[in-house]
């Protein structure tokens, strides 16, 4: 084989890799991001206010259908800084709603 071809080859495989590490990382991050949010921001004081705050917002009625709100659908997630989104990216929805909404 060529010199210039085993190298190039190489570089690839490096460059591969590198790239395969990266998403490997970024998946375990956001792994690490979704389980504090359902397993501790949930269950905070912090969640359960801001919760109030939005369906009081909504009087208790589901911003799709207009029945009655059981719950709080983010419109957006705050990637980083998790339990820092705008009250605005939420929303009061009913049960049934929110489950066609994370279809």
């Amino acid at each position: 084989m060529d010199e210039q071809l085993i190298s190039s080859i190489l570089l690839l495989l490096v460059f591969s890799m590198i790239w395969l590490v990266k998403r490997w990382l970024v998946m375990i991050k956001r792994k690490r991001r979704r389980v504090y949010y359902r397993n501790v921001y949930l269950k905070s004081e912090d969640w359960q206010r801001k919760r109030f705050v939005v369906l009081k917002r909504d009087n208790w009625r589901c911003v799709y259908s207009n029945a009655r709100a059981t719950e709080v659908h983010h419109k957006k997630y705050a990637k980083r800084n998790i339990g820092k989104e705008p009250i605005n990216w939420l929303v009061s929805v009913c049960r049934t709603c929110h489950d066609s909404l994370h279809q």
